[in-house]
């Protein structure tokens, strides 16, 4: 296969990743396009030969597992549509940043002669590796046959259930970590786990309103701006404590939910299956905080079996939650328990 299949397929950091994984294609005025829109300056016998399912098949299966992984993909779907998304490199197996001290306050004078005072900031490097996430599944040439001789779709549901597994283990990293994961010394940390998040103990259970606005009003909100965290945060909950929010105030007929997403600086309060039961996460949605590292997007591959008689397919995505601290070792992430 000619090497500029997998270059200009769409993928450009990839070259050589996979070979024999890619999409048909279309042409339009001779000249051949991917199934992402781009060109491909390849032969039409180039992209046949490379070509399993039809276009519309692809087309089917793509959007089956896009469908059930965005059902779960809850706080990456969020980290995403805030542009908190850093593209990466599948070269990269280890991805690094820097926070850096503040300065010292500036000079205040009443002339040019007078030199200000200098400073300069110093520097701390932290990484973490970046995985590749994936479950595969495979179809049969007898199937696909079969479905296409009685005009009937061809069956999605082991795609749909790869793509699912996929999405959750993608946010239970987002969440939990992976400490098995190990390079240069360092494992990937999660919401849950990183050691600069600020542990928060509830004013109590939320199944008694009265204890929910005293833990953000008096120590949520207050502890984070003392830290220099102003938001926008976004919440993440147990689907019971989520519940609870539901709940109506006798003396004023509104929701705690309502009253909390009043309050400044509250973008966005949702349930979360990753979060442990009795907590929830509060994220500054802001890149100085939090951005995913993204060397490979969502996406479905291809191999054949020798015997040509069944394909094998993997779901997979390339990356890793960066969580970052400020030089002084605080996070902008917030770990309620007690709820």
């Amino acid at each position: 296969m000619s090497e500029e299949l997998t270059i200009n397929a769409g993928r450009e950091q990839i070259e050589g990743f996979i070979l024999n994984s890619w999409r048909p294609a279309e042409f339009r005025n001779g000249q051949p396009y991917g199934a992402d829109g781009h060109p491909c300056p390849l032969s039409s016998q180039d992209l046949r030969t490379n070509a399993f399912l039809r276009r519309e098949e692809w087309e089917a299966m793509d959007a089956a597992i896009v469908r059930r992984a965005e059902q779960r993909l809850n706080i990456y779907g969020d980290l995403r549509s805030m542009g908190l998304i850093s593209p990466g490199s599948v070269a990269e197996w280890y991805t690094t940043w820097k926070v850096e001290s503040e300065m010292t306050a500036a000079s205040v004078t009443m002339d040019f002669e007078t030199d200000p005072e200098g400073d300069r900031t110093e520097f701390k490097v932290y990484g973490q590796p970046v995985p590749i996430i994936s479950k595969a599944f495979s179809i049969g040439r007898r199937e696909l046959a079969t479905a296409r001789a009685a005009g009937v779709p061809l069956d999605m549901s082991a795609a749909e259930a790869c793509g699912a597994a996929v999405a959750e283990m993608v946010e239970q990293i987002i969440v939990d970590g992976d400490t098995s994961i190990v390079v240069n010394s360092a494992p990937i940390y999660g919401l849950q786990t990183i050691a600069g998040r600020y542990q928060l103990t509830a004013a109590g259970d939320f199944g008694t309103l009265s204890n929910i606005e005293p833990t953000f009003v008096e120590d949520f909100l207050p502890t984070m701006h003392g830290r220099r965290f102003h938001g926008p945060w976004n919440i993440y909950m147990a689907s019971t404590q989520y519940a609870q929010l539901l709940q109506r105030y006798d003396s004023t007929g509104d929701r705690a939910l309502g009253e909390l997403l009043a309050l400044p600086g509250i973008n966005k309060i949702v349930p979360n299956d990753m979060v442990d039961a009795g907590e929830f996460l509060g994220i500054q949605m802001t890149r100085d905080v939090i951005d995913y590292r993204e060397a490979l997007r969502l996406e479905t591959r291809r191999w054949e079996h020798p015997s040509g008689s069944r394909m094998f397919y993997v779901v997979c995505l390339m990356g890793v939650p960066r969580i970052k601290t400020q030089y002084d070792g605080y996070s902008g992430i917030v770990h309620g328990s007690g709820c």
